[in-house]
């Protein structure tokens, strides 16, 4: 009887490091093969828009898509602190994970900009609820009782905006801080950072396996 239980035990094991190993090697060569093109092509996209200078994009027709850099005005308003667009996070704990962290969005502003281009020309972003990414600034709440987290954009910072032309101005699909040429290094960066994940899930997932493979063995052997 107990050869049985422990040759269920094992087997069971087995298919169940087996099964999480074989999704995981799974996920990984899916990334390695799919995740860095999509991220060139996006790159590829990026680098094809346009920057046209403010005289321009107040003559262009509507939903033209453009990339253009320059710096958030001086007298735009602030939000909170410094940010005149942010986002804040809460940090979560995983108790049925060792206590693992992550961090959760619970707030995000992100109001109409002022943006003066790169020609010294101001363009105003229009819309609201726009993508904040690679924000410079953040700041951390000490007095809170779960950490808490802003990140955003401040006056005067360099900025780059992929939007679509618009009334009025530029309806903005994305603020980053930097420059064009920084928004694309970044994006052409991250596909180094894809490969290196799906190798890794991929050579978890295998390593995932092969421990399946030997306590199948182990089982085998009880019997």
């Amino acid at each position: 009887m107990a050869r049985s239980s422990t040759w269920n035990g094992l087997t069971v094991a087995g298919f169940i490091v087996g099964g999480i190993g074989a999704v995981f090697m799974i996920a990984g060569v899916l990334i390695r093969t799919y995740s860095p093109g999509a991220i060139m092509a996006r790159h590829d996209r990026m680098q094809a828009l346009t920057s046209p200078p403010a005289a321009t994009i107040n003559d262009m027709p509507p939903q033209q898509e453009v990339l253009v850099d320059g710096h958030i005005a001086d007298d735009q308003p602030v939000l909170f602190r410094d940010f005149v667009a942010f986002i804040r996070e809460e940090e979560e704990r995983d108790r049925r994970d060792n206590d693992s962290t992550s961090w959760k969005v619970r707030d995000r502003q992100a109001p109409p900009l002022r943006i003066v281009l790169t020609d010294d020309h101001p363009v105003r972003v229009v819309n609201y609820g726009y993508g904040l990414w690679n924000a410079s600034t953040t700041w951390y709440d000490r007095s809170k009782i779960l950490g808490t987290r802003y990140s955003g954009l401040v006056s005067g910072e360099a900025v780059v905006v992929h939007a679509r032309t618009a009334a009025g101005g530029l309806e903005a699909i994305e603020v980053a801080s930097g420059t064009r040429a920084s928004y694309l290094a970044a994006i052409a960066a991250s596909v180094g950072v894809a490969w290196w994940l799906g190798t890794g899930f991929a050579i978890g997932g295998g390593v995932m396996i092969l421990i399946a493979a030997t306590l199948f063995v182990m089982a085998f052997k009880k019997r």
